[in-house]
This record gives structure tokens, C-alpha cells and sequence, in this order.
């Protein structure tokens, strides 16, 4: 069993638990007492001349018992399977309402046929309460905390019987001759139930999800709380193949015959109670108030017990003594005479009732602890209970007129059930003792905090890594140490395969050709390298050779002795279970490699089984799943300790990183146990708006130009003529011109400047003077240089760039002691969010601001962390918020940022510092956060090196297998404004080493990915892929490959996977906080928008080359390199040749285009589309896809083309049911409508790359 990840946290457990106590369990309570009132009131209503008002005759009070178990033990599977299927509320609820309404209608049965017609269809609505209950109790709480609060509901029967005696005691003193005391009975307690009913409409919610008393922490406090409990989901959907799974299982038996015999003691007690009293010789009022103290004294054994149980976590011995308990109760019934000796006789029934109400919350408790499903818990919980009544019948039809007064048949089949009961109880136990020391032994030992001998950790931690892959197949119980053994013996457990055996025959034969003949190719599979005393790699002889080298030897004493110890000797060194080898020091040694073997550079990336069909392992390689792990690095040293030159020049990923990411042992069943749909979701394009299209650009802000232009586009066809006016207008604008994004007002919590602040960077603008969009130097009294305007730069700052990419610790930032030249890079990142002219300021700054930094004392080759810091903001301002001048200056300085973040230990970053005391605490908090902050540095920087890499096909300058740190913390942990409020938070955060999760992604089959994964941490493992991607592309592009042309671009389909699998995980996380509520809506939307549109933009470039894309949509110029003639007609004839030979490519690149470009019109006015850099570019990407599906490229081909407007382009393209559809779509639509919107929208940004790409668009439209 998988552990679970799921955090508690402990203040919103303890107040939900609160609330469902307050308001859940006393309704279902008061719900189950009025049940067994009308249940049992029958018994009490005999002694009151029921049977003689009526004309019973004979043993038809038996027989009205009898027939109300028959339906009430059918119906309880189906009612249950209702409550799963709808809700318990709504279910129990009408059940309450309608048996309510027969128990009234009993008051005017005026013989016994039509008491017995009202009694059968009252045990059809009652019958599934109880088990409904439970089941409904299964959905709020854990399974330590089950049996007492099934045991407070049963406890409510208990009072039921009890106070149904007082009751009838206080209705039957009403003196009325028009109406008996036995139909006042009926009367009152048919309307208190009725009553009760109505309210559970009211006050019982659906499940935790829906509950009206609990707020959005509490809600996810009780979904955490039973996936911890359980391991399993919580509120699938109501399923009926999965609801009788369990039926097939050997324990299924076993628990009817547990079932079956329990209740029969129960409802011994329950129906007959007042009858077996009575034996006692008292008048009808003494005996009504002598049933009580059993009762009572019952209801308080029970909760005792219960609560033992839960605080143990036992059942059997529970159940065994409570079923003994009454036992011996019924035993003194029947062994004595009861008149003679009424006192033994009444202790007798204390006995009898302190052990008969037990069982039954126990063993439901007990089964529904031992399934983790919630469909099969509402079947067998239905199935179960619905037995259990129908052992009423057993209780009925031996409690006959003819046996009193002693009923000895009637107790000594009620004896006989709780025997056989106690045998397979006992039974059940003990097996499952067994089963759970046995998995102890396989699986590890599950202990309690509070019970850890701290001299045993260590042995139990490393025990439990000795065969940590057990074999989950039911009945098998095998464990491995390694993950591809346990792959590899899971096939045998699956249906042979067709083919496989005939495939491996004629490869057998192919071998025995090539080798000379008939068993010549049998190979020999052994280990053939190892290491030699000196640490050198050398090639073990094979076994014939050693044979007849032992042969050739003379026949020397000495000799012999040598070769026989020499032989000894490997034979000692031969790994356990043919265990690898120790690793070599570098990753790969190239003595360990023949010259003849193929390149192993490229064989982690060729894919294997039935996906990658080229498998070349690299003899004597190390399987990552050994777990020889180095502790420094989370579990992957050995696989990082590579050779001092490729150690020394990273950025490029070694063979043994590949080697080791990719699990070369495990492709062939990497993905073969995942099926998740690889689909896309499709929403129609909502109405446009009734606007204009011809207006001004300027007149739109940044989100509504794309939808003002499709609303018009709705309206009337465009043609080339009705664009001409506004482009150029459009192409006269500069990339300064877009519009301001100026924020609501920040929160009084953000970093205040004060008048020091403003000297330092006034200071600094004297040096630098920076010249105004006149071109004449900015004034030291300029309006933008005030300190409001410096303070609304560093509240932009801190509520736009650092929410989108969380670089500084706000709580911990204090503008006063850090450096102006970091403060200038804060504040003046935040200006390029304010107006135009302050961002002409900004830029103004920045172009002196490296050359300051550069020159600081505190600038050396292994800077202080602010250093790190203001050069990353540097580098971000000059590659996305400024012109070209900037960015090219920003490349050329980019590696030498990469270079200072290696010499630290920003990429290395694993653990927080501890908690030691509480007056450490602040000391411990901010640590942690400096830490986080060296942490972040390192992946933003990688990040955004990634984006250029993947979406501009820029070289990769840093590698995915650099960040060997953990992923970041929380929101909550990283915004936490005290600290005692981090170490709130920071208790329940879990270290995740990025390779690790990133290789559960790739190689899914040996690695569990985790499922609480924030949405920063989630984002992080996409660029972790889209590093590898553009790793592997350029491996193709550089690797001589003149015999193997078909392998460029094999490990495509396996990424592409990879992709889908990581966008599976991300949307499910999506959707749980949108239903949790537990994000702000805009700020949710924006980091999910900027994480789809990066997903959709990088599946696009692994299926197209991004740089032939623009240039055959005509861009002159990309990044700083002029395109020439022969750029052109090669970027022509590669993308001709894509849409014509690889129609799948196309259709995958127009289907994420058509999904972008969708969900981007879908958000608009949800989120700052500004915020995140890479989104106009991702667009700019899209739009030149969907051009060149769409055979933009051939603008004079003769094939007639559809004009349509841009919703109904979008929503034909992403309502595709399928990739044949899809394609037949290329070239029959104009897709100048789409381009000319997007230029529109381009034209808002403030980025000199988008600038250029609006004029692609222009000049396409």
C-alpha cells in the first residue's frame, strides 16, 4: 500500500469533527431512536390489549413480527445503493417522512390484516436506516473514530427500548373511551418521527463537500482526513459493477454467516424484551418500567465498549466479549427457574442486554474499516444489515405462544447463533492478525508516534527499504527490492500476449544463423564487466572460456591452487540474485564498453516496447532502482557523480542523467498501467459582444481588443479592404505603446518605503540619467521619482511580477537595509506595470543599472545572494520587458548569471532548517525562507531559460538536471507574515526533490508521482520537461546519425505522453481548488491560464520547428538574425513536407493552437494576461499554427476558401471528435480573420518580440 501524502491539519480536523458531531450524528440518532420506537412499540402496545382489541388468534403477534423482518431485511442492499447513488440526506430523510406517516396509519388498523398490510410496507422504509447510517457515517468519519459513533446511534435503539417503556407507561394513564391508550401511542410517536424527518431535509448535508456548517478549510480538512484514513478516493461516483467487486472474495461468506447470527440475540432483545420480563410475574405498568434499567445500563456498556475499541483499534476481542456477555445471560435464562429466583433471573437480563445491542455497531464498523471503496462499502453495508434482519425472522418464529412462559427454544437458538458467531468471529481474527503481521514482515512496520523506541529507527527505516515494491495482486504477497523486478513479474499475473512468443522464437533463430548454427547463439546474460581491486572496469571471461582456460593448465600444484582461488574469488564477488555491479565513478566508463557497440549517448532516449520499438541498454549500466543512493542528493548521487570533465562543464546532461531519468529496464511498461484520456476539453466560444470593429486601438485595454475584434468578426465577413485602414495605424505604434496596467490599491501589508529609500535610488538615478521619451534626461523632481510614485512601483512589484514568479520573501523584505541597487531592480520591475512614461523610466535605468552592479564592491565570483538576485531582475527586464537593444545586451550576460548560480548552492537547496525551540522560531523562519529564496532563484532562472529554449529554439544553457533541489514550498508556506504562522504551515510541507517527481512523469512505471503538488511546484515540473524536450531535440540536431536517420525524434511519442500525463494531474488539481474554493478566482484563473498556455505551447514545438513557423510566415528578422533567401526556402520545404507527409504532427500542432487560442478568448477580463511573459508569445505561436493548417502558406492555390469569422474558425477546429475530421478542416477556411484579431491583441503589449511578431501578423493579414 502507497503512502499517503495528505497533510493534517489538526486545528480544522478537530473543528470539523465538532461540527458533524453537533449537527450530524444527534440528527441521525434522534432519526434511529423514533425508528425503534416505531419498531418496538409493537411489543409494547400488546400489553396494553392490543392482541385482544385486534382478535389476535393463536400466533398472529409472531407472525405480524415475522412477516415486517421479511421486507425489512430485502430492501436494505437497495435503499443503500440509492443513498450512494443520490445522497443520505435526501434518502433518510424520506424514509423518516413516510414511516412516520405508516406509524400514524397504525392507529386505525381495526384488525389484524390491516396492522399486518401497514407493518409490511413500514419494514420496506425502515429497512435501510440502519444501514444507510452507517454507510452515511462512512463519508464524515475515520475508522478510528467509527465504532463510537455507531455505538452513540445504536445506543439511541437502546434508550428506544427503554424509554418506549416509559413512554407507554406515560400514554397508557390517558382515559379516553373513543380512543385506546395503545393507538395514542401510535399517534404520538408517528408524528414526533414525522417532525424528525422534515428537519433532516433541513440540517443533514450530502456528504463533507456540501455541508452548510463547515467553511472551505474544514471541507478540506475532511477530504485529507480520509484519504490519510483510508488510502483510497473519496466521493467517486456511484458505480454498480463496483459495488458487488468484493462478493467474489473468500472473506464475503464469512462476514454473511458473522451477520446473519449476531442480530438474532438482538432482536431477541429488542422485540421480546417486555414478554421475557413479564415472565417475571409483574403487572403490565411494573413491567414497561423494569425493562428500563437493562436498557440503560445496556446503552452504557455499549459506548464503553465501543470506545475501548476505537482507542485500541480492535475488534475481534470486542465483539467475542459482547457476544459471550449475553450468551451467558441467555444461558441463566434458560438454566433457572425464573419465578423461584427473579433476582438471578433480572441480573440475567442485564447480561443479555449489555451484550446484545454490541455487536451491531462493531462488526459494521469492522467490515467497513476493511474496505476502502465506497461503492462496495454501500453494497455490502445494505447486504449486511438487510441479513441481520432477516435474523429477526429466526428470533420470530422460535418466540411462539406455545413456548411460554419460558421460551426455552427461542433462547436456545439465540444461544446457538452466538456460538457459531463467536467461532468464525475469532476465526476472521486471527487470519487477519496473521495477514497483517505478514505484510508487517513484506511491507514495513506501521508504528505510532508516541510508541517509537528512537533505537530503532534507524533498523525499521532500513528494513523497510530492503523490498519496498510488494506485489499487489490479491494472493500473491511477493515483494522485490528492485522496481523491474516487480514490473517484470506483474506480467505473470496478466493474460499471455499474442505474438510475443513467436517474436522471440525467430529472434533466437536469427541469433543460431548468425553464430554458425543450431544453439550457437544462445547468449550468455551474465554480468560481463566488474570492478577489479584497483577500481579499473575489466571484462569477466565467459563461463566456456573459463573452462577451457581451467583445461590448457599444466597440471602445477601451485598453479591449480591459483586458478581455483582466482575462480573462489569470483565467485565471492558475484552479486546476490545477480544484484548490478557498484557503479562506476563516472557515468560511463568507456573501458566498460566495446568499440563495436552502438553509441550509448542516444539509447536512453530510444524508445522501447510497444510505443519506442529501438531498445539499446548500455552494458554494465547502473539500475537506478538498486537504491544505492547517495543521502546528499535526495537519492540520485551515485547517478550524479559523473566524470570530473562532464561534472566540471554543465550545463549538458550526461548519459548516466538519462540513464537514470528514463529507466532504460523499465520503457517497455513505462506507461502501460496509466490510461488517461488524451482528448481535449471543448467549450463553445461564448456570444460576442455588440461592439464596433473599426475603432481606435488605443480605445481597448489589454484583454478586451481580441474579444471586440471577434464580436465584430461574428457580424460581417472581413475583407482585405476593411483592414487596410487600421493596420497601419498599428504598425506606426512602437512597443511602447500599450496600455497601462495599473492595479486596484495594494493591501496596507506591503514593504513601505520611506524617505532614505528614495535618496538611495535618487542617487542612483544621478549617475545613470536616464533620458525621458523626448530624449532629454529625467529631472531628479520628475512626478515619477516622488515617493508615492516609487511606492506604487514597489507595490506593482510585489502584486504582479512577485505573484506570477514568487522571487522575494515580501514578509521578510525590508527596503531599508538592502542595497539600492537591488531596490532600484525591484522597484523598477514594478514600474514596467505602471504607465508608459514610467516605463520609458525603467528602461531608461536599466541600461546603466548592470554596468552599477558590475562594478560593486560586492560583485566577485562568489557574489552575496542579493547580487544573484539583481541580476536575475536584470536579466528578466532586458529579455521581456524591453526593447531589442536590451535583450540582446540580457543574452550576452546570461551565462554568466547561470555560471554564479552554479558556483552556489541555489541548486542544491533540499531541507529546511529544523524547528529547535520555540524562541528559535523566528531565527528558524527566516533561514528557511532565505533558503527558499536561494531555492527559487535557481528554478525561475532555469524556468525562463527553458521558455526561450522550447518556445524561441534558443540554446539550452541550463539543464533540467541542475536543480537538484527540492520543489518549492506552499502559497501558504512561502506567504506565511509571522513567523509562528510559517511553522504552521511549514509542519505539514513535504521535500520533494524536482528529478524525482520529474521522473514520474517520464517514467511513470518506477516512480509514484505525488498528488499534493502545489500549482508552482506542478508549473516547475512542466519547464523540467520542456527542458528535457529541447535537450533531446538538440541531441538530435548534433548527433552523427548516417545509419540511423529513422531515430531522430523516436523519443517524441514518449514526451508527448509525458505531457498529457503531467496536464492530467494539473487539472485535476485545478479542479479540486475550484470546487474546494480555496484560491482567489482571478489569481486561480491566471496561474491556471499561464500553465496551459505554456502545456499547449510546448506540445506545439515538440511536433513543429518553432523557427520554420516564422519564418515562412514572413518574419525578416528573429532575434537579432536577419533571415536570408535560404532560410526561407528551406523553411518553406520543411514545413510543405510536415503538412503533407506528417499529418498526425499537424493535426496535434492545430488542435493545442485551436485549444490555446480558445481558452485565451475563454479568459478574458478573468485574469491580467499581461502578467505572464510568455502568454502573447504562446499566442503569436498558435495563430502562426492555425495559419499554416489552415495553408496560409499557399495564399494562390486554387482550391476555393470559406470566409469565416474567428468564434466559429475556433470552435469547428476544438470540436473535432477526432484527428481524420480534424485534417480534413486544412485549407478550407481563410485564416486572415484569425490573424488579423491576434494582431489586434499583440499590438497591447509592452515587449519589443511581440512588437515584431504583431508586424508578422499584419503583414499575414
Amino acid at each position: 500500500m502507497g503512502q499517503s501524502s495528505t497533510y493534517a491539519d489538526q486545528d480544522a480536523e478537530q473543528a470539523y469533527r465538532r461540527k458533524v458531531d453537533l449537527w450530524v450524528l444527534p440528527m441521525l440518532c434522534l432519526m434511529y431512536f423514533f425508528d425503534c420506537m416505531d419498531r418496538s412499540n409493537l411489543a409494547n402496545a400488546k400489553t396494553d390489549g392490543l392482541d385482544d382489541d385486534l382478535n389476535f388468534q393463536g400466533n398472529d403477534y409472531s407472525l405480524l413480527i415475522l412477516l415486517f423482518y421479511i421486507p425489512f431485511g430485502l430492501f436494505d442492499l437497495p435503499w443503500n445503493l440509492l443513498i450512494k447513488r443520490y445522497s443520505g440526506r435526501l434518502m433518510l430523510s424520506f424514509m423518516s417522512v413516510v414511516w412516520g406517516i405508516l406509524a400514524l396509519c397504525q392507529c386505525a388498523a381495526k384488525n389484524f390484516g390491516s396492522l399486518l398490510a401497514i407493518r409490511i410496507v413500514l419494514g420496506i422504509f425502515e429497512a435501510g436506516f440502519f444501514a444507510g447510517a452507517t454507510f452515511y457515517l462512512t463519508l464524515f468519519y475515520t475508522r478510528g473514530e467509527m465504532g463510537f459513533r455507531l455505538a452513540v446511534v445504536q445506543s439511541f435503539a437502546v434508550l428506544a427500548s427503554a424509554f418506549s417503556g416509559l413512554i407507554s407507561f406515560g400514554v397508557f394513564q390517558i382515559d379516553s373511551t373513543s380512543v385506546k391508550g395503545w393507538q395514542y401511542l401510535f399517534i404520538i410517536e408517528g408524528g414526533m418521527t414525522l417532525l424528525i424527518g422534515v428537519l433532516g431535509f433541513l440540517i443533514l448535508p450530502d456528504n463533507p463537500q456540501k455541508a452548510w456548517f463547515l467553511n472551505s478549510r474544514e471541507r478540506e480538512a475532511a477530504t485529507a482526513r480520509l484519504l490519510r484514513d483510508s488510502s483510497s478516493e473519496v466521493a467517486t461516483d456511484f458505480n454498480l459493477k463496483a459495488c458487488f467487486q468484493s462478493w467474489a472474495d473468500w472473506q464475503f461468506p464469512i462476514w454473511c454467516i458473522i451477520t446473519f447470527t449476531y442480530p438474532v440475540a438482538y432482536a431477541t432483545a429488542m422485540n421480546f424484551f417486555p414478554l421475557i420480563v413479564q415472565r417475571l410475574g409483574y403487572s403490565v405498568v411494573k413491567t414497561n418500567l423494569w425493562t428500563v434499567a437493562p436498557n440503560l445500563v445496556g446503552a452504557v456498556v455499549l459506548l464503553s465498549v465501543a470506545k475501548s475499541s476505537d482507542y485500541f483499534r480492535e475488534r475481534t476481542l470486542h465483539i467475542v466479549f459482547s457476544l459471550a456477555l449475553s450468551l451467558v445471560g441467555m444461558v441463566i435464562l434458560a438454566a433457572i427457574d425464573v419465578l423461584q429466583h427473579k433476582g438471578v433471573a433480572y441480573f440475567a437480563c442485564f447480561l443479555m442486554a449489555s451484550g446484545a445491542y454490541i455487536p451491531s455497531c462493531l462488526v459494521h464498523a469492522w467490515h467497513n474499516n476493511n474496505n476502502v471503496h465506497e461503492n462496495s462499502r454501500a453494497a455490502n453495508t445494505g447486504f449486511f444489515v438487510g441479513l441481520g434482519n432477516l435474523a429477526g425472522v429466526v428470533s420470530a418464529a422460535t418466540f411462539r405462544t406455545e413456548y411460554a412462559p419460558k421460551y426455552l427454544p427461542t433462547l436456545v437458538a439465540t444461544c446457538c447463533c452466538n456460538a457459531v458467531c463467536i467461532v468464525f468471529v475469532t476465526g476472521l481474527g486471527l487470519w487477519m492478525r496473521m495477514e497483517n503481521r505478514r505484510r508487517d514482515r513484506k511491507q514495513g512496520l506501521r508504528v505510532r508516534e508516541d510508541g517509537v523506541d528512537t533505537m530503532r529507527i534507524s533498523f525499521i527505516s532500513f528494513a523497510s527499504t530492503m523490498k519496498s515494491h510488494p506485489c499487489e495482486y490479491p494472493g500473491c504477497g511477493k515483494s522485490f527490492t528492485r522496481a523491474e523486478h516487480l514490473r517484470r513479474h506483474a506480467l505473470n499475473h496478466e493474460q499471455s500476449r499474442k505474438g510475443f512468443t513467436s517474436r522471440h522464437m525467430l529472434r533466437h533463430d536469427k541469433r543460431d544463423e548468425e553464430a554458425g548454427g543450431p544453439g550457437l547463439g544462445v547468449l550468455n546474460t551474465r554480468k560481463r564487466t566488474r570492478r577489479a581491486r584497483d577500481g579499473t572496469i575489466i571484462v569477466r571471461p565467459s563461463q566456456r572460456e573459463m573452462r577451457s582456460g581451467a583445461r590448457s593448465t599444466t597440471s602445477s600444484s601451485s598453479t591449480g591452487q591459483d586458478l581455483v582461488a582466482e575462480e573462489e574469488q569470483e565467485e565471492d564477488e558475484e552479486p546476490v540474485d545477480e544484484a548490478p555491479i557498484s557503479p562506476p565513478i563516472s557515468g560511463t566508463d568507456p573501458s566498460s564498453l566495446p568499440i563495436v557497440d552502438a553509441d550509448p549517448f542516444l539509447a536512453p532516449m530510444m524508445p522501447g516496447g510497444p510505443f519506442e520499438p529501438y531498445v539499446e541498454p548500455i552494458p554494465g549500466q547502473f539500475d537506478a532502482a538498486d537504491g544505492s543512493f547517495n543521502v546528499g542528493l535526495g537519492g540520485m548521487g551515485d547517478f550524479f557523480s559523473m566524470d570530473t570533465a562532464t561534472d566540471f562543464n554543465l550545463p549538458f546532461a550526461a548519459t548516466c542523467n538519462y540513464n537514470w531519468l528514463f529507466d532504460v529496464a523499465s520503457l517497455d511498461d513505462a506507461f502501460h498501467q496509466f490510461e488517461f484520456p488524451l482528448g481535449f476539453d471543448t467549450e463553445p466560444f461564448p456570444g460576442a459582444l455588440d461592439t464596433e470593429y473599426n475603432q481606435a486601438v488605443d480605445k481597448y485595454d489589454g484583454p478586451s481588443a481580441l474579444l471586440e475584434v471577434a464580436s465584430m468578426m461574428n457580424k460581417e465577413k472581413m475583407s482585405q479592404s476593411a483592414l487596410s485602414p487600421i493596420m497601419p495605424d498599428i504598425l506606426d505604434t512602437d512597443w511602447m505603446s500599450g496600455t497601462s496596467f495599473l492595479g486596484p490599491s495594494p493591501p496596507p501589508h506591503l514593504p513601505r518605503l520611506s524617505e532614505n529609500c528614495r535618496r538611495g535610488i535618487l542617487s542612483l538615478v544621478m549617475q545613470v540619467s536616464p533620458l525621458g521619451i523626448d530624449g532629454r534626461p529625467r529631472t531628479l523632481d520628475s512626478p515619477l521619482l516622488t515617493l508615492g510614485a516609487l511606492q506604487g512601483y514597489c507595490d506593482l512589484f510585489f502584486t504582479r511580477f512577485n505573484v506570477t514568479y514568487p522571487l522575494v520573501h515580501q514578509p521578510t523584505f525590508n527596503p531599508d537595509t538592502i542595497d539600492p541597487i537591488f531596490l532600484a531592480a525591484v522597484l523598477f520591475m514594478g514600474a514596467t506595470y505602471s504607465t508608459r512614461e514610467a516605463h520609458q523610466l525603467a528602461v531608461g535605468i536599466h541600461d546603466k543599472l548592470r554596468n552599477q552592479l558590475l562594478c560593486h564592491e560586492e560583485f566577485s565570483p562568489q557574489p552575496q545572494f542579493w547580487v544573484l538576485q539583481t541580476m536575475l531582475l536584470i536579466d528578466c527586464f532586458g529579455k521581456m520587458r524591453a526593447g531589442p537593444k536590451q535583450r540582446e545586451r540580457a543574452q550576452l550576460f546570461h551565462c554568466v548569471l547561470i555560471k554564479l548560480i552554479r558556483r552556489s548552492n541555489c541548486c542544491s537547496i533540499q531541507d529546511s532548517p529544523h524547528l529547535a525551540r520555540s524562541e528559535d522560531i523566528d531565527q528558524a523562519w527566516r533561514q528557511a525562507m532565505d533558503a527558499e529564496q536561494r531555492k527559487r532563484l535557481a528554478i525561475l532562472c532555469f524556468m525562463w531559460d527553458t521558455q526561450h529554449a522550447a518556445l524561441f529554439s534558443q540554446s539550452l544553457c541550463m539543464s533540467a538536471f541542475e536543480i537538484r533541489s527540492s520543489l518549492p514550498c506552499s502559497a501558504a508556506t512561502w506567504e506565511a507574515s509571522s513567523a509562528r504562522e510559517w511553522a504552521h504551515f511549514a509542519a505539514r510541507e513535504t521535500n520533494r526533490p524536482f528529478l524525482t517527481v520529474l521522473k514520474g512523469y517520464i517514467t511513470p512505471g518506477s516512480m509514484s508521482r505525488p498528488r499534493d503538488l502545489n500549482v508552482f511546484a506542478r508549473t516547475v515540473i512542466l519547464h523540467g520537461l520542456m527542458s528535457v524536450s529541447a535537450d533531446l531535440k538538440r541531441r538530435d540536431q548534433t548527433t552523427l546519425r548516417s545509419e540511423t536517420p529513422e531515430r531522430v525524434g523516436a523519443w517524441t511519442p514518449r514526451m508527448s505522453r509525458s505531457y498529457v500525463l503531467w496536464k492530467v494531474d494539473f487539472d485535476a488539481d485545478c479542479l479540486a481548488m475550484k470546487l474546494g474554493q480555496t484560491a482567489d478566482p482571478r489569481r486561480f484563473t491566471g496561474l491556471k491560464m499561464a500553465a496551459h498556455a505554456l502545456y499547449h505551447a510546448s506540445s506545439l514545438a515538440l511536433n513543429v520547428e518553432i523557427l520554420d513557423l516564422q519564418i515562412v510566415a514572413g518574419a525578416m528578422q528573429i532575434l537579432g538574425r536577419t533571415v536570408t533567401p535560404a532560410d526561407q526556402a528551406r523553411s518553406q520545404d520543411n514545413i510543405i513536407r510536415w503538412l503533407h507527409e506528417d499529418s498526425g504532427a499537424s493535426t496535434a500542432v492545430a488542435r493545442h493552437a485551436s485549444h490555446l487560442l480558445q481558452d485565451a478568448v475563454m479568459s478574458l477580463h478573468d485574469w491580467d494576461q499581461a502578467d505572464a511573459f510568455h502568454f502573447p508569445w504562446c499566442l503569436y505561436l498558435a495563430t502562426l499554427a492555425c495559419w499554416v493548417f489552415h495553408r496560409g502558406i499557399d495564399p494562390s492555390s486554387s482550391e476555393p476558401r470559406m470566409n469565416t469569422d474567428l468564434s466559429s474558425l475556433i470552435v469547428m477546429m476544438t470540436n473535432c471528435p477526432s484527428t481524420t475530421e480534424l485534417a480534413a478542416l486544412s485549407g478550407k477556411y481563410d485564416p486572415k480573420p484569425l490573424v488579423a484579431a491576434m494582431a489586434q491583441q499583440l499590438a497591447t503589449v509592452r515587449w519589443a518580440v511581440v512588437h515584431d511578431a504583431m508586424k508578422v501578423l499584419v503583414g499575414l493579414s
